[in-house]
């Protein structure tokens, strides 16, 4: 990446939209002013109709920091705040990041540094790590880099290839493209990354940008139903204007409330044990075995996760802090995690050979 000087880097906003997030809310303005970039930098929080202390929190800020100005509105949805935040910023370049994330402290001067580099680029993004809602480490969400991958996983229905938080974009472009669509208000993010690639190219960089909160009342959660409806609409909308088959991706099959609750638990604690982080999947499990008290899955999870937590002396990738980058550490060599998937792989192998020296 070219390096740039001060004196040319651009002015840059930095938008954040809340909902009932006042519990997360500080250490996400925190993480922005603890941005690298050395540019002009503001900040705009939009508040959407909260019924928590969200609004009280962002004025205090904004009554702080001359950078920093707070909005509110009634509650209107994640796709009309989105546009309303479009309306108040004022600079070319926009960075997003949502009421309940941390930022990395170079997220937007990387982002930045990318899009004065490549002017057919669009949109950057980078890589993900997620937390608990108490800034314990999980573990990776990793995307693709390049333009094609991420556009051809869209276009296939996977929704998933690019962040909507933490990410930079050329508000021109995203004016072009129609901004977001407000017929999706929990999928807004998947319709205007594929009508962007029509214009130009969207990228992940390598590093990790994103500290991304896991809990239950965030809206991915809550909406993921609707999420999953309004997904299939827009990807055949999209795939029909290309002149392509309408597809029904397999991750769309949704099952009852119940089950779906169970599996992202049963994902996220996975994530968690697999990354090392033996803590932050024993937090997890305490409220996923309240839910679900006669999961054996989630009883041998709780198992595995107190032995690797003694092991590894709680979570071998620290707490996330606003203003530090993360430093994440693998597993160890040693885990009942990783001695339990061992032992299922070699009951796979052996059931296997049972079967195919059955039918010899």
């Amino acid at each position: 990446m070219t390096s740039h000087s001060t004196h040319t880097l651009p002015p840059v906003t930095a938008v954040i939209p809340v909902y009932n997030l006042a519990a997360y809310l500080p250490d996400t303005i925190e993480s922005v002013l603890s941005q690298s970039y050395q540019g002009p930098l503001s900040i705009i929080i939009l508040d959407d109709g909260s019924t928590d202390s969200s609004f009280e929190i962002a004025s205090n800020y904004a009554n702080t920091y001359q950078s920093i100005t707070a909005h509110t509105q009634p509650n209107q949805g994640r796709a009309k705040t989105r546009n309303h935040l479009l309306q108040l910023a004022n600079t070319e370049f926009i960075s997003w990041i949502d009421g309940d994330d941390i930022a990395s402290p170079n997220w937007i001067e990387q982002q930045i540094g990318r899009l004065l580099d490549r002017s057919n680029c669009v949109a950057v993004s980078a890589q993900g790590y997620a937390m608990t809602g108490k800034r314990h480490a999980i573990g990776p969400i990793e995307h693709p880099h390049d333009h094609q991958t991420i556009h051809d996983r869209h276009l296939r229905g996977q929704a998933n290839a690019f962040f909507q938080s933490c990410v930079t974009i050329r508000k021109s472009a995203v004016s072009a493209a129609g901004a977001y669509d407000e017929r999706f208000p929990c999928a807004e993010d998947y319709s205007l990354w594929l009508r962007l690639a029509e214009i130009g190219e969207l990228e992940n960089l390598p590093s990790i940008h994103l500290y991304y909160r896991v809990h239950a009342t965030s809206a991915n959660w809550v909406s993921n139903i609707d999420q999953r409806n309004q997904g299939q609409q827009i990807l055949n909308e999209e795939r029909a204007k290309r002149g392509l088959a309408p597809i029904q991706p397999s991750d769309t099959v949704i099952p009852p409330a119940k089950k779906d609750d169970w599996n992202r638990r049963i994902f996220w604690i996975n994530l968690a044990l697999k990354s090392g982080n033996a803590r932050s999947a024993l937090e997890m499990l305490v409220v996923a075995l309240r839910k679900h008290p006669t999961s054996l899955v989630l009883w041998l999870a709780a198992f595995a996760s107190l032995i690797d937590t003694l092991i590894s002396f709680g979570n071998r990738t620290k707490r996330f802090q606003s203003g530090r980058s993360a430093e994440p550490k693998k597993l160890p060599i040693f885990s009942i995690y990783r001695f339990g998937r061992f032992a299922n792989h070699l009951r796979r192998r052996w059931m296997q050979k049972r079967v195919k020296g059955s039918t010899t």
